[in-house]
């Protein structure tokens, strides 16, 4: 391992990541507060997701934690990987509950 590298993995890695969880989280229908929302999803549909994801990537593996998986959907909230129901973003409002999110369009 030469010095500069670990970024590089990370950076590949995260992208590994946010590519997957683009292309494979399920969105769909969801009411809150009488208001239907199309193609979302909820934190905790995302972190239950993420956390299938991460356990069975090499790089992350089976030790990997629910809290931590929750880390991660935070820093996709504040790197605009994903927004909440208004658009908002750039926070790391996320908890692991019925909060609804969406991908930026």
């Amino acid at each position: 391992g030469s010095s500069g590298s670990s970024g590089y993995r990370a950076t590949k890695l995260w992208n590994e990541v946010t590519t997957s969880f683009r292309a494979g989280m399920p969105l769909r229908k969801h009411r809150q507060h009488f208001k239907k929302y199309g193609n979302c999803f909820t934190a905790g549909e995302a972190v239950d997701w993420l956390y299938d994801l991460l356990r069975n990537n090499s790089n992350f593996g089976p030790e990997v934690t629910r809290q931590q998986t929750i880390q991660l959907l935070r820093k996709f909230l504040k790197n605009h990987v994903i927004e909440d129901i208004k658009g908002r973003w750039g926070s790391e409002n996320v908890d692991d509950n019925n909060q609804l999110f969406r991908f930026p369009a």
